[in-house]
């Protein structure tokens, strides 16, 4: 960045940041769904793991 006698320095853009506007009813929707997909998923994932502790657990105690 050159620097002009002067000038004030402008803040550095971050990577992937796009400007900056007042959400939309849209967009809040958007989120919420969203985040009731992420919950979904970690519940899902969270009993897969549940599951396969279980079937270890079985396993390594054979059954009795």
């Amino acid at each position: 960045m050159s620097k002009i006698a002067g000038e004030e320095p402008q803040p550095e853009a971050e990577l992937g940041s796009r400007p900056r506007h007042p959400p939309r009813p849209e967009d809040e929707l958007i989120r919420a769904r969203q985040r009731e997909r992420a919950r979904i998923m970690a519940w899902l994932l969270g009993g897969l793991v549940l599951l396969l502790f279980l079937i270890t657990l079985v396993k390594v105690g054979g059954g009795k």
